[in-house]
């Protein structure tokens, strides 16, 4: 709750800056919905559960620096969104004896929450009357929180609701292109996003203990949105 809280009020505080500069410094404010997909962790050995990909919606406002410039300052928030495990199946090696019973782990019903706000930097060209080319620089603060039920032969019916905060680098390139409508353009477009550096996962924790590490081991190495908005 208190990353919601801070996200609406950075989203707050740009959407009223770009009120104020939208005479002159060509504000924008857009609505994205953008795809992902986690990385896969191991659940056992040689056991990899990758959560299948989800698309959430998200708010971004944009303004120029300064009049005339090239480059934006950019808020931006991608709300949560989520995807289900695909493990059923055993996770522990053979040879099953009765001191080592055949573990089947059913994970099918623990969701994978992901979300975000960022804060960053764009370089907007224009590539042709009504055409604009983007690189984006920007930090996010990504949630990454497997929650739901599961079961396991050797240990009953368990729950986990663990959550992770990544901070990292991100890399957006974007193409859009600009509608006049009225006193302002209508703005349609697509953009693709790589993440400056992921973590790799140490250790295979059981489900009930999974650790920072590994759920940011989780987290996505790209992103893939459309989206439409206004510019003043």
């Amino acid at each position: 709750m208190k990353s919601i809280s801070i996200l609406a009020a950075i989203l707050a505080t740009g959407a009223l800056s770009a009120q104020d500069s939208a005479n002159n410094l060509n504000a924008r404010v857009i609505l994205f919905g953008e795809s992902i997909q986690t990385r896969g962790i191991l659940l056992g050995q040689g056991v990899e559960d990758k959560a299948d990909r989800q698309t959430g919606p998200g708010l971004r406002v944009m303004g120029r620096f300064a009049e005339g410039s090239r480059w934006n300052w950019e808020l931006a928030g991608r709300f949560q969104s989520s995807a289900r495990m695909v493990t059923n199946r055993v996770i522990n090696a053979p040879p099953y004896t009765a001191g080592n019973p055949a573990n089947v782990l059913d994970a099918t019903k623990v969701k994978v929450d992901y979300s975000y706000w960022s804060v960053g930097a764009g370089y907007v060209l224009p590539v042709g009357e009504n055409v604009d080319f983007g690189v984006h620089l920007e930090g996010r603060a990504e949630t990454i929180n497997p929650k739901g039920s599961y079961t396991q032969t050797t240990g009953g019916t368990g729950y986990i609701d663990a959550m992770a905060v990544y901070f990292r680098p991100w890399v957006r390139l974007s193409l859009d292109v600009k509608l006049r409508t009225g006193s302002f353009y209508t703005v349609v477009g697509a953009d693709a996003g790589f993440a400056g550096f992921k973590t790799n996962q140490r250790v295979i924790p059981p489900m009930q203990a999974m650790d920072d590490q590994t759920m940011r081991a989780m987290a996505p190495t790209w992103s893939g949105s459309i989206y439409a908005g206004v510019q003043f």
